[in-house]
């Protein structure tokens, strides 16, 4: 282990991480690369980034002060087309709320807490289990005595997070298969030019909503539109843009893939190992949120001086990850540790501090919904024999891309 000599402070050392996406499972990979130290670097875009993985570092790295997510801090050497750090827009424009913090994330956070408040996470509730009812009834009606397999992500578990985004944002119908087509693509391709008209597409699309909200229904949108008008207006509309596709990403995306995982650690079970009561859904969800977070290393955070993290250094200015993957699991726990009796006890999946998730309760009730309505429609459904399941991930995000499963 190489020591600075002016700090006497270590330097992490260097391992490899999958930063680029394809159809395989990263999660292997990154317990193996957060085995190598508490703290390590990984090769980055020719550089190097900062992977915080020791659970207590973890969770100090969460709140640190001097661990920043302030746009403002990203590097040049990290602005690259395609990737969704480097696309943030100037903060003059508008900050997003994983990417601010002190006051102006405070503000965001205000603005966004009556959309997500208790009350109205309930309502939504309701129009989560009139999605779900109405997706089961489709599959019940294409499979109706048929023994052939189906995809469960993306007849079910992917298509339940999309069109409750959109009907909460106010969306009009053919918004859902295009925010499919272009999230698909800008998250999980491997072509960066791909990815980077991915990237312009959403951009687009949520700029001409918030400039024409004529096709628009009541919504999230028009809401925030509310409150962008006139001369004490309490956002602007460049706001309501990157709000919305912050609301996007963090409400479908990492929502699918909570329940596809769930759903997925169900049907490899027998029936009698599987959870039937609503709190067994309850601990069932909170095991897959610990062993299968969506965000395996969540947003970027930047030194803003000299770190000394558990006798590791940190340069001021460097690009820092922290492993919820690792930090969720016991020393030595493989990739493959889903226990129902341990109920997820301790999971970072959410974050902690004041970046805590603001939608975790809504994100929950929709797994939960979704879970107990597909055990309850289909008790007999099980992993296909013959299909294997797929991945799609890369080092920040990961998803099942094919469930198979039969239904009866």
């Amino acid at each position: 282990m190489n020591v600075t000599t002016k700090t006497g402070l270590a330097h992490p050392p260097e391992t490899a991480m999958p930063t680029d996406p394809g159809p395989f499972d990263c999660m292997p990979e990154l317990l193996a690369a957060a085995r190598v130290a508490p703290v390590v670097r990984i090769p980055y875009l020719g550089h190097h980034a900062w992977v915080v993985c020791d659970p207590e570092l973890v969770r100090a790295a969460l709140t640190h002060p001097q661990l920043a997510k302030d746009v403002s801090l990203v590097p040049d050497w990290m602005r690259r087309p395609g990737l969704m750090v480097g696309s943030q827009p100037d903060p003059e424009y508008a900050r997003a709320m994983i990417m601010s913090d002190g006051e102006h994330h405070a503000r965001i956070r205000r603005m966004h807490a009556p959309v997500l408040s208790p009350r109205n996470t309930e309502q939504w509730g309701a129009r989560v289990s009139v999605k779900v009812d109405g997706f089961l009834d489709e599959l019940e009606r294409s499979h109706s005595g048929v023994s052939g397999e189906v995809n469960v992500v993306t007849a079910y578990t992917h298509r339940i997070p999309l069109a409750f985004i959109s009907e909460m944002l106010g969306l009009p119908p053919e918004a859902e298969r295009q925010l499919r087509a272009i999230t698909d693509i800008m998250l999980y391709s491997s072509d960066y030019p791909a990815r980077t008209e991915a990237v312009g597409a959403l951009y687009g699309a949520a700029e001409g909503w918030v400039r024409d909200p004529a096709p628009l229904r009541d919504g999230v949108i028009t809401g925030l539109l509310a409150s962008s008008d006139g001369p004490d207006a309490a956002v602007t509309e460049g706001e309501v843009i990157v709000w919305t596709l912050g609301m996007i990403i963090t409400g479908y995306e990492t929502t699918g893939s909570l329940i596809s995982a769930s759903l997925y650690e169900a049907l490899r079970r027998p029936a009698e190992e599987r959870p039937r009561t609503d709190d067994d859904i309850r601990a069932w969800v909170e095991e897959t949120l610990r062993v299968h977070p969506p965000f395996p290393h969540p947003t970027w955070r930047f030194a803003t001086a000299d770190i000394d993290l558990g006798g590791y250094l940190i340069p001021r200015g460097a690009p820092v990850q922290v492993s919820i993957a690792a930090a969720n699991r016991e020393p030595g726990e493989e990739a493959d540790s889903f226990a129902a009796d341990r109920q997820g006890q301790g999971h970072l999946t959410f974050g902690l501090g004041m970046h805590y998730c603001i939608g975790a309760s809504l994100v929950r009730l929709e797994a939960q919904i979704a879970v107990r309505g597909f055990l309850r429609r289909f008790p007999r459904a099980r992993l296909s024999e013959d299909t294997a399941v797929g991945w799609e991930s890369e080092w920040m995000i990961r998803r099942m891309s094919v469930l198979p499963a039969t239904l009866t």
